[in-house]
């Protein structure tokens, strides 16, 4: 398999305490993961790095943040350098994406363009039709979008730009989503993998109900490091479980 991301020698501290001490991992295609660890770990802080290299953006949203190392892509190009194009990568973060009064259109063609591809608007058309916000791609985004829509909205922007990118990184996918559009999120991210089996996935999650991952990067806190090991979550969105609740 093709090696997309490499940690070489990458410690993390923050005021002098080390959250990721001489990290090396190698992530290749078709990886597909759950990270897990306890919260305070900087598990979010990782996948920044990776999707938005070591900035003063970050350096502000973290006081007193060091990172030495590298982390590679496939090319060897070092992303802790903000200024690295990643059109391979579709991050999905966990804070509420901020919208401007555009559309959900316009969201998807920000998205793409920002990826130097065509919007695929027949593939738009059918995720909107999945999660019922059809009648919504034209409609101006207000700041009171509820939370659930508005990570819909950031999702599928981020499904889009998989046509390009083969690694997505999802923070919480699942935050503010109902049972149902989380049963139907896992459901595209299955047809997503389908379509492209080298697709590789990095997912913080507190739910483990997503099927889609089958090993985990587990945080160890002796080492401070990860772990790659098997891992099998319970599928929660099956017909048998979903038929024993009251929904």
């Amino acid at each position: 398999m093709k090696r997309l991301l490499e940690f070489k020698n990458v410690t993390i501290t923050i005021n002098d305490e080390v959250l990721y001490n001489d990290l090396n991992l190698v992530i290749n295609e078709g990886d597909r993961f759950i990270f897990l660890g306890p919260n305070g770990v900087g598990k979010s802080l990782l996948l920044k790095l990776i999707s938005l290299g070591y900035s003063r953006n970050l350096q502000s949203e973290y006081k007193g943040l060091n990172v030495k190392g590298q982390i590679l892509d496939k090319s060897g190009n070092d992303l802790l350098d903000p200024s690295v194009a990643r059109k391979h990568i579709s991050y999905s973060e966990q804070m509420d994406t901020p919208y401007n009064n555009t559309t959900i259109l316009e969201e998807a063609e920000t998205a793409c363009a920002g990826s130097e591809i065509d919007l695929d608007e027949a593939k738009l058309d059918h995720l909107l039709d999945t999660f019922n916000l059809s009648k919504k791609k034209k409609k101006r985004i207000k700041d009171n979008v509820s939370g659930g829509e508005g990570k819909l909205i950031q999702l599928i922007t981020r499904i889009l730009k998989l046509q390009k990118a083969d690694i997505l990184i999802l923070d919480e996918p699942l935050n503010h989503l109902s049972f149902e559009n989380s049963r139907k999120f896992n459901d595209v991210i299955i047809e997503e993998i389908k379509e492209n089996p080298n697709l590789a996935i990095i997912m913080v999650s507190h739910c483990r109900a997503a099927n889609f991952t089958d090993k985990a990067l587990v945080y160890d806190k002796s080492s401070k490091t990860l772990k790659i090991v098997k891992y099998s979550a319970y599928d929660c969105f099956s017909d048998d479980f979903c038929s024993s609740l009251c929904l």
